[in-house]
């Protein structure tokens, strides 16, 4: 039986030029009015915050009884934050394809696959306005009180204690190579970094995600784990049934030179192996989503453009529709997940070749996060992102793998992918805010 929930009713304040939302999250935190599980997320303008549970469902966490129709509970929880004026904010790793069981790459802490909540406690922060949802309107005063925040500077510099080396992964990518021609086309590999760092996760989030060009920034805590997030890639966002998603594929560096930018954006535009492993998981997007739009309208509603995050290029596409009216937004979700984007082609031989060519679980990284409220969602990839279970934390990236893929250049990809990450652990870089 579900639980109780006061339905949520918004108090508002203007919002001081000064305050910003992490350090709003960090006053909450110092006045003691913050509680797990809690999260921030950046988005299109808006940044909520929401905290404590009124309810909290956790799944795939090693029980086999418990694990039959989690579907069925993101929807129920989903559905039931509408009905209260709210969201269902959670994630789902990977792991959650063929796993009962979440567990850190090194195997070195266990977590729950799926956790989902619905805040106790949830502000929305957009311009000059902030918006609290919940029953203590009170805690809008002790907003309005929040000083400025200062990021402290960043620990020497941290080295991995455990990773996927790069042999290893240029190993991998080889023998991936000679298992394509078959039915594979595409698969993604990955490499990970592990380190024995207990980090503050907010403060992660500062030197990191704030730096960051992204679709989506995230800071989550559930306790035993969470992650700093800055995601360039939406996998799906449902808004009064209209359906989109972005996918990603196809990488290029960056250049400070505006010149040599220009070249490298026009070399990924004609580098064929990118191209094909672009369009080869655009189509599989095509065919998991087309089930769940009301027919004819599921479009390419933008084709090949690059879009730029910090270091990295990539080629981005559109898809859109209309999600049909007898189905749900998670289903159309779920069709899509893991994304291809971050597993291959076609999806379940591309992930048993990868489950027998890493060697390690992949853990949040790959997975996705977000929130759903009715029919209503939006999930992110979970990459580019710091990963925490217990005390430990972790870094991985992965690339995608063509019949002509170069090992070294796929490794080159990966240190790319992973290096904004990697500085904000080595101290590299500090932030300031306020």
């Amino acid at each position: 039986m579900n639980p109780k929930i006061v339905r949520a009713f918004p108090c508002h304040i203007d919002r001081p030029p000064t305050i910003e939302p992490i350090a709003i999250l960090h006053w909450l935190r110092e006045k003691q009015l913050l509680s797990l599980p809690y999260y921030l997320h950046a988005f299109e303008g808006c940044t909520e915050i929401g905290w404590g549970a009124k309810e909290h469902v956790a799944f795939l966490d090693g029980d086999a009884a418990e694990a039959d129709d989690w579907a069925s509970t993101i929807k129920r929880i989903g559905d039931h934050a509408a009905t209260v004026n709210s969201k269902a904010f959670g994630y789902l790793g990977f792991d959650a394809w063929d796993s009962l069981q979440g567990l850190a790459p090194d195997k070195s802490a266990t977590f729950p696959l799926g956790q989902f909540f619905i805040p106790e406690h949830r502000l929305s922060i957009r311009g000059g306005h902030i918006e609290y949802f919940g029953d203590d309107c009170s805690i809008l005063e002790c907003v309005r009180q929040t000083p400025c925040f200062t990021s402290p500077p960043a620990p020497a510099e941290s080295c991995p204690d455990v990773e996927c080396s790069e042999q290893d992964f240029m190993q991998a990518v080889e023998r991936a190579k000679q298992s394509l021609p078959g039915k594979i086309t595409k698969a993604v590999l990955s490499r990970y970094q592990g380190f024995d760092y207990d980090a503050d996760l907010l403060e992660l989030f500062a030197r990191y995600c704030l730096r960051q060009q992204c679709t989506d920034a995230i800071l989550m805590d559930f306790g035993s784990v969470g992650a700093v997030i800055a995601t360039p890639e939406l996998m799906l966002n449902t808004n009064a049934g209209k359906i989109t998603a972005s996918p990603l594929a196809g990488t290029n560096s960056c250049s400070p030179n505006a010149e040599a930018n220009l070249m490298r954006r026009q070399s990924l535009l004609n580098d064929r192996k990118e191209l094909a492993e672009h369009t080869l998981a655009l189509l599989q997007m095509l065919d998991e989503l087309r089930p769940y739009c009301e027919q004819g309208t599921l479009v390419v509603s933008r084709l090949l453009d690059i879009v730029q995050q910090n270091n990295v290029m990539h080629l981005s596409s559109e898809l859109s529709g209309q999600l049909g009216a007898d189905k749900h937004c998670i289903d159309a979700m779920l069709s899509l997940f893991p994304s291809t984007m971050v597993s291959g082609v076609p999806k379940a031989e591309s992930i048993r070749l990868i489950r027998r060519l890493e060697g390690f679980p992949r853990g949040l990284f790959g997975g996705t996060v977000g929130w759903v409220s009715g029919h209503d969602c939006r999930f992110a990839l979970t990459i580019r992102g710091i990963y925490k279970y217990g005390a430990r934390l972790f870094v991985q990236a992965g690339a995608g793998i063509l019949e002509e893929s170069d090992p070294l250049r796929e490794n080159a990809e990966v240190n790319l992918k992973m290096s904004a990450m990697l500085d904000a652990l080595s101290g590299s870089r500090s932030s300031r805010l306020g």
